[in-house]
């Protein structure tokens, strides 16, 4: 039996997909060296969100985590309702990364707590919106050929 477009078992893993890309290439990039409790050293905090956030071709940061979320919105954002409010949250803590990372070394230590706070609530909104499509578009299970519906 092969598949038709538009078939719903096609758009089900096609939105899991999506949504675990979205976690891991976005959510899990933002704070990929982020320690459990916050740098006490302002210069830490801003190092650690250089390595994470600024594309550097080697380290955590390979390439731009922003333009990685531009990419899965423009190709993916289409399968998912708009004003999903995990995708609205995600959306305003990247706006905040992107106003303030131009200027991440030269912030005054409140608006590196403002940016590391940004991109918390970045991952958490990435990782409320894999579970959520996970949880309501089932499990991945496969029938085998003999089962009944």
């Amino acid at each position: 039996m092969t598949s038709k477009p538009g078939d719903p078992e096609d758009r089900r893993l096609r939105r899991k997909s999506a949504a675990f890309r979205l976690k891991h290439d976005v959510g899990k990039a933002l704070r990929w060296s982020a320690p459990e409790e916050r740098e006490a050293d302002p210069e830490a905090l801003r190092r650690r969100l250089a390595t994470d956030l600024l594309p550097s071709g080697s380290g955590a940061a390979k390439r731009d985590v922003l333009q990685n979320f531009f990419e899965w919105k423009r190709e993916e954002g289409p399968v998912f309702r708009e004003g999903d409010p995990d995708l609205t949250a995600l959306s305003t803590a990247v706006s905040s990364i992107g106003s303030l990372l131009p200027t991440l070394f030269t912030l005054e230590e409140e608006q590196l707590y403002e940016l590391d706070d940004a991109t918390l609530e970045a991952t958490r909104a990435c990782t409320a919106f894999y579970r959520r499509i996970a949880l309501d578009d089932g499990p991945e299970t496969m029938r085998s050929h003999g089962a009944s519906r």
